[in-house]
């Protein structure tokens, strides 16, 4: 084999070594990381505020406010702020007001930018009429991102835990 020949065949291997060694890593992250967390935390409250006042704005105001939000509880998918908006008011509608208290919740950062809220809550609601319902667990999980530096909620699932 020519000299020049075994030559590029080493120049084209350490170039690919090199390239591979310079390729973007992946940010570590810490699942548990303080600042994000207690970022995501108030914003979480601000939203619980809210449902339990019955004011749907307010319970939404964590989302991106888009398109592209989603709500599923059951067997109901929602799809676009506006639509998911309109049946929170719809719902709180029929109500004085709520009660909620978290039993367990978990803020997970999957990545810098995205995380995931894990909750069981347990609360009663309380009609226009006065009755107030026995305590209902629900179980939620919320998949947050972070958009030109705000923590946003671009999807919602809440089922009945119990």
């Amino acid at each position: 084999m020519p000299f020049h020949s075994a030559l590029g065949r080493l120049a084209a291997v350490a170039l690919a070594f090199t390239a591979v060694g310079c390729q973007p890593k992946p940010a570590v992250v810490n699942p548990e990381d303080p600042a994000i967390v207690a970022a995501i935390d108030s914003i979480l409250n601000v939203a619980m505020a809210g449902a339990m006042a019955v004011n749907a704005e307010q319970a939404l105001s964590v989302t991106t406010k888009d398109q592209d939000f989603t709500f599923v509880t059951g067997d109901l998918m929602l799809v676009g702020y506006d639509e998911i908006l309109n049946r929170f008011r719809d719902t709180y509608s029929m109500l004085q007001k709520q009660s909620s208290e978290i039993i367990t919740k978990r803020i997970r950062v999957l990545s810098p930018d995205v995380a995931v809220v894990t909750a069981i809550t347990e609360g009663t609601f309380t009609d226009k009429a006065g009755f107030t319902s026995q305590p209902v667990g629900l179980g939620s999980t919320i998949i947050f991102v972070r958009r030109n530096g705000e923590w946003r909620a671009v999807h919602f699932h809440q089922s009945i835990a119990k």
